[in-house]
């Protein structure tokens, strides 16, 4: 019966130790499986990667072709397309310079025209004038002819005698010849001879174009 205890306490005493190796076992094993998934994710990861770069690379080597490759075109053609692209854009600006100096010559023209055209109405303007003016003096020139061939021949031949040469044709022309017949008959000899030459002259038919127009403007200057 004391051996049968002896047994029994014996197994007491030894069931903390095995439950304590357990542990310790158990320990160890996960402490294994731990370092394993460690060691094993770098090796997961990195196949991980090698399919995604060999996709990559797949991917790219299927990338669709440039225009370039797509139309035939060499790299010879492609740098003259390139060139002729950048000569279209100077023309283009050239061109768009040319028009904008266009448009301020048409402005320009634009405001020489209404200027012309101002000049023009105010030549209008002044030769009304000027018509006017030739108008009154031609009336008055012929009302002071109508005074001589009014007067006297021998009061108006002394009134002649006395005028300065110019004064004396104008008026003189302008008479009817029966007055001035009269007249002269009554001037002094030399003065009657100088209003001939001058109304001979006058009568004269003139070649000198300024000459001409000299004679007609003298009235008009008196």
């Amino acid at each position: 019966m004391s051996k049968a205890r002896a047994r029994q306490a014996s197994g007491v005493r030894l069931l903390p130790t095995i439950m304590v190796t357990l542990a310790a076992l158990a320990a160890l094993k996960a402490a294994a499986l731990a370092q394993g998934a460690a060691e094993a994710a770098p090796e997961q990861g990195a196949a991980d990667a090698t399919p995604a770069a060999g996709a990559q690379a797949e991917a790219q080597s299927c990338a669709p072709a440039s225009f370039a490759e797509q139309a035939g075109l060499s790299q010879s053609e492609v740098q003259v397309l390139q060139a002729l692209g950048a000569r279209r854009e100077q023309l283009d600006q050239r061109a768009a310079e040319i028009e904008t100096r266009a448009d301020l010559l048409t402005a320009a023209e634009r405001r020489v025209a209404q200027r012309v055209e101002e000049l023009r109405r105010l030549e209008t303007q002044v030769g009304a004038l000027l018509g006017r003016l030739d108008d009154e003096q031609e009336a008055r020139m012929a009302n002071l002819v109508d005074v001589y061939q009014r007067m006297r021949a021998k009061d108006a031949a002394a009134v002649f005698d006395t005028l300065d040469e110019e004064t004396l044709v104008t008026v003189a022309s302008r008479m009817r010849q029966a007055n001035l017949a009269e007249v002269m008959g009554r001037m002094a000899p030399d003065r009657a001879r100088r209003l001939t030459q001058m109304l001979a002259e006058r009568a004269r038919p003139i070649a000198d174009g300024q000459a001409l127009i000299a004679r007609d403007d003298a009235p008009a200057s008196r």
